[in-house]
């Protein structure tokens, strides 16, 4: 509890000292700083965004390549695709049991049927 009253006191102290900051430099600052200042800060955050949004598709498209680098690698030759296997298990569970879905338990050493 003591915690949690220190915790808002110093959020009340920041508030206040924002306020009053915001203030002294509206009465003091020239104007055409406080606007230059203003508009660097602008840009600096459309900068900042423009780079956000660079390094999120960048990291989306690695991840996606790697993940492709991945399964080709786990996957042993021949072994199909796990999209297909799913697939492949998909309609069989929908069309009941079927003798055209190899069942895979000898090769793997187990099954979800």
């Amino acid at each position: 509890m003591r915690r949690l009253v220190w915790v808002g006191v110093g959020v009340g102290l920041t508030v206040v000292v924002v306020v009053q900051g915001r203030r002294l430099v509206a009465r003091y600052a020239p104007e055409a700083l406080v606007e230059r200042a203003a508009d660097s800060v602008d840009a600096a955050g459309a900068r900042g965004l423009e780079f956000v949004r660079v390094f999120r598709d960048e990291f989306s498209r690695a991840r996606a390549a790697r993940e492709v680098e991945l399964r080709a690698a786990l996957l042993a030759e021949g072994q199909p695709h796990p999209d297909e296997v799913r697939a492949a298990r998909r309609r069989a569970r929908e069309q009941g049991p079927a003798d055209d879905v190899p069942d895979d338990e000898e090769l793997l050493g187990y099954s979800f049927f």
